[in-house]
């Protein structure tokens, strides 16, 4: 909607990207984290980087099976070795819990 009501002063090449201001350029990075220590404020939740979202979303993904392969891609890391080296300890505790998986079985 925005870009009808801009017209031709919307700023068509950043038409990929998701969030954008209202004229189509992209959001200051100041701006989002002070939107974001607000929001935090407001729902009385302690400081946390805004980065720390992408963290929790991989680790959510490791933690529902996800293929490091496909986690690598969605978080537009440049080859599966930066996904893999940065969530390691992720998958220290999927690989324990795939070790006490094989121990119920075992005793089962």
């Amino acid at each position: 909607m925005e870009k009808v009501n801009c017209a031709t002063s919307y700023n068509t090449e950043n038409e990929d990207i998701i969030f954008l201001t209202d004229n189509g350029n992209l959001i200051d990075a100041g701006n989002i984290e002070k939107s974001w220590i607000y929001f935090l404020k407001r729902c009385k939740v302690k400081h946390k980087k805004f980065h720390a979202l992408r963290h929790t979303y991989a680790t959510l993904q490791f933690e529902n099976d996800k293929p490091l392969l496909t986690i690598s891609k969605l978080l537009g890391h440049a080859n599966i070795d930066v996904t893999a080296s940065t969530y390691t300890h992720v998958m220290k505790k999927e690989k324990q819990k795939a070790v006490d998986t094989l121990e119920l079985l075992k005793w089962s």
